[in-house]
């Protein structure tokens, strides 16, 4: 417990000091997430690979840093938001063909690792397979948690958001702050929640622990955090005349909290499904009394796409 808590305690720490840092350039908090995502990722390849879904970890592991660089790129270049993902699913394919490639090409290192495995499979569908299972560990985590960028360079995106780009930097750091918050509310009392209340299990195959009424709680509440956050920046001026300016009340906040903390739960499940498959309590041992950085990031991973569509839809 003291060890969880220690580390609980500079996690708090280290993710306070990133967004004060963002404040002199937003490239600070980009490394923040692209170093987790690189050990995320690393640790979601662990965990396929337990489950005999055999995957190229270096390539896993070097997705994150093509991913982020082709987000700035389109970036740098003004291209729509919809045509920087649609660079990224370009570059999955590419990375596919090219691992599937590699691995007709290279037969004898391909069988030996065939042989070594002890699987009955030819090489041609053993490379199929593996570059298969390295592009589901591209799009979870890697994709859905590069999300945080864009969220993160809102302020660079006025050529997009042209009715509201004289705020767009405050909207930024506001969106971030609720897709932290979101997930850490719905989390945090779903666990209270559950604890107090107990009755009926959620999903007993896949996270024992969890009951329909912490599941209520967490989406309870979590639409309440985002509530709090609103009222917060609400409170400050430059804010409010954001929010004003740009049509946003807060009952968008109480819609988006909702729909965020059922979705944080489920990528919260998801998570707990995969390590069950792969007979682990941890996606990893980075975070000394919490398990992994997945562990800690499973929520926020599905977060960040549903509040990054949520600012597309009303800016």
């Amino acid at each position: 417990m003291k060890q969880r808590t220690l580390t609980g305690a500079a996690i708090i720490a280290a993710l306070i000091l990133v967004l004060f840092a963002r404040e002199l350039t937003s490239y600070i908090f980009d490394a923040f997430i692209l170093m987790l995502a690189v050990v995320a990722t690393y640790e979601m390849s662990k965990l396929l690979a337990k489950q005999g879904l055999y995957n190229n970890i270096f390539f896993v592991c070097i997705y994150p840093v093509i991913s982020y660089a082709l987000y700035i790129v389109g970036l740098l270049c003004h291209l729509k938001w919809y045509m920087i993902l649609v660079m990224q699913i370009g570059a999955i394919i590419l990375l596919v063909g090219a691992l599937i490639l590699y691995g007709l090409i290279s037969t004898k290192k391909t069988k030996n690792e065939i042989e070594t495995r002890k699987l009955k499979l030819k090489s041609e569908t053993f490379s199929v397979f593996k570059s298969v299972h390295t592009m589901f560990a591209y799009l979870y985590p890697t994709a859905l948690m590069l999300f945080f960028v864009l969220l993160n360079n809102l302020g660079s995106m006025g050529y997009i958001f042209t009715n509201s780009v004289q705020y767009l930097k405050e909207i930024s750091l506001f969106a971030v702050i609720l897709t932290l918050v979101i997930p850490i509310f719905a989390d945090t009392f779903a666990y209270l929640t559950g604890s107090l209340f107990k009755g009926p299990k959620l999903c007993p195959k896949v996270s024992p622990n969890k009951t329909i009424s912490g599941a209520v709680g967490g989406i309870i509440w979590g639409t309440v955090g985002a509530f709090i956050v609103f009222l917060i920046f609400n409170s400050l001026p430059i804010y409010s005349e954001a929010f004003a300016e740009i049509g946003l009340e807060f009952w968008h906040f109480i819609i988006l909290g909702f729909v965020a903390s059922i979705i944080s739960e489920c990528g919260d499940l998801f998570e707990s499904y995969i390590k069950r498959k792969a007979n682990a309590k941890d996606s990893g041992t980075f975070l000394a009394g919490h398990g992994g950085i997945l562990d800690r990031m499973d929520s926020h991973i599905v977060c960040a796409p549903v509040v990054f569509l949520f600012f597309v839809i009303l800016l």
